[in-house]
């Protein structure tokens, strides 16, 4: 049996777990918190963290545990420990991985969706750079959150508070001391928008990875959509991804929709039922398009494509906007498209990447 491990970072140990309870009211993601889920990464186990119900956890804090497998409980006023997921009351922490059954107590928090919420665009964008001594990166995230109707950023930093007023130089700088694999930095917006900024090397240059959130207004109806329009057609979502294409060299990237809580201009999570993340677009780069040898024709017979860019080396804008449900349109189309070929395609650009490294977001 491997032995447990010490962490200075954590409250308590387990064989395959650690766990850090914190006591504040509002979680975000401090010099503790990430040196936590980082620790627990590195081990291999668990990062497992506590909070009371009352608790409102930042994106960054959020997102992080989500790259880490981490997992999140909560106290609630009766001393009893419960899933800060899906609000079911547990026994013992490895209820959380192990064999569940749902017939088990719930937080009153999680038995309704609120009535009132606010509705987010979460995108997540992969795109290519050379690596010159004069290449900056952040230019990516300004774009994204600006044309998804956000404000400029304002901070960056490692960990909460963001110390530095955003430069890119600056961001560019701290990133380019990390390579081959930075850690991922994150930056904030003027309304609130967190997003984070990954690059790493790899053998045809640079990949630069950027994910955030843009607040758009009441859940279902997002700033700017015309009334009985399906959220995909939404005109920051096509307009801010033709500019990625028009602007940058594009591999990846994809827009959905999510269910956030703003408290005191942090977005982030509640202990509370909330409604499922949906797809509303992706893009395909260029480079992924000619490899996986897409026949556009064929494609858009059954899907809202448009082709971006270069006629003879087009990117395509896929809108989920049909009557489907989204998730299930975005399985469909990701089985016409052959799933492995490009998972194929795209793993080729992480080949020089080190295991174990914070690679995928």
């Amino acid at each position: 049996m491997t032995g447990v491990v010490f962490s200075p970072f954590a409250d308590g140990w387990g064989h395959d777990y650690r766990t850090l309870l914190c006591s504040s009211e509002r979680v975000t993601l401090t010099a503790a918190v990430r040196g936590f889920i980082r620790d627990a990464r590195a081990s291999q186990v668990r990062p497992v963290l506590g909070t009371s119900t009352a608790a409102h956890l930042g994106w960054f804090v959020a997102d992080e545990l989500r790259f880490s497998g981490g997992l999140w409980v909560v106290r609630g006023e009766d001393g009893a420990v419960y899933d800060g997921r899906s609000g079911y009351r547990l026994d013992a922490l490895e209820d959380l991985w192990g064999e569940f059954t749902p017939n088990r107590e719930q937080l009153w928090s999680f038995r309704e969706l609120a009535p009132s919420a606010q509705g987010a665009f979460f995108f997540d964008v992969f795109t290519r750079e050379r690596a010159r001594e004069k290449t900056l990166c952040g230019a990516v995230a300004e774009h994204m959150v600006a044309g998804l109707g956000g404000g400029r950023l304002v901070r960056w930093g490692e960990c909460e508070p963001l110390a530095n007023v955003w430069s890119r130089g600056d961001l560019t700088g701290s990133l380019r001391a990390q390579m081959p694999t930075s850690r991922r930095h994150l930056a904030r917006g003027e309304h609130g928008e967190p997003v984070s900024i990954q690059v790493s090397r790899t053998r045809i240059g640079l990949l630069e990875h950027t994910r955030g959130l843009v607040p758009a207004g009441e859940y279902g109806r997002p700033d700017g959509l015309a009334e009985g329009m399906p959220l995909a057609m939404h005109p920051a979502i096509t307009e801010t991804l033709k500019g990625l294409v028009d602007g940058f060299r594009p591999n990846l990237a994809m827009i959905s929709y999510s269910e956030v809580v703003d408290q005191d201009g942090s977005l982030g999570q509640i202990a509370s039922r909330r409604r499922m993340d949906v797809p509303l677009a992706v893009l395909i780069g260029a480079p992924a398009v000619r490899d996986l040898g897409i026949d556009v024709a064929d494609l858009s017979v059954n899907h809202d494509v448009t082709p971006l860019g270069l006629r003879r080396a087009p990117s395509l804008l896929v809108r989920f906007s049909g009557r489907d449900e989204l998730w299930h349109q975005l399985v469909a189309f990701a089985h016409d498209l052959d799933q492995e070929r490009l998972a194929a395609v795209l793993a080729v650009e992480f080949d020089d990447v080190k295991p174990g490294e914070e690679t995928r977001g």
